[in-house]
């Protein structure tokens, strides 16, 4: 009797272990694309980090900003914020260095991060984690400029999986 127990208890156990194995989220491992853009223009808020010269941004100089992101019906549903900082000697056209920000999105959040050479125009950078519905996110942004002078409207495309 005591071995027929045992064979049960153990056939339970294996059975639990098997059903729990299989249980997940079920966003685990999904993906999508998000597409907003950000309206240009005087919009949002800018600001100098350091005191950059004329010529442009020395190591440990920058800025931050925030600009407003918008549906394709020009609503306004979340805000891009992020800090750029000067790694090397920079030109005014763009910065030498690293970048981190956070877009607020319908559903929760991306953290993204982007990094390199005259960072500036069309920019493309590594999602590195989310909140809400995008939770766990990792993937890869694009933001892309429609005009000129660093003030144009730009949209903004995230590639994400949840992890």
């Amino acid at each position: 009797m005591k071995h027929v127990r045992r064979v049960i208890l153990v056939v339970g156990v294996v059975g639990l272990v098997a059903a729990l194995a299989g249980c997940s989220d079920s966003t685990h491992g999904s993906s999508g694309t998000l597409t907003l853009t950000e309206p240009g223009g005087n919009t949002g808020s800018f600001g100098l980090v350091g005191k950059p010269s004329r010529k442009g941004f020395a190591p440990g100089t920058g800025f931050a900003f925030s600009s407003p992101l918008q549906d394709t019906s020009k609503k306004t549903v979340g805000e891009l914020n992020a800090v750029c900082i000067a790694t090397q000697p920079s030109s005014s056209e763009g910065i030498d260095g690293t970048c981190s920000g956070t877009a607020t999105v319908p559903g929760g959040s991306f953290a993204i991060n982007v990094g390199g050479k005259e960072i500036g125009g069309e920019v493309s950078g590594a999602i590195v984690g989310g909140t809400g519905k995008y939770e766990g996110a990792y993937g890869t942004f694009k933001s892309v400029e429609h005009g000129t002078g660093g003030n144009a409207p730009s949209t903004l495309t995230f590639e994400y999986t949840l992890s």
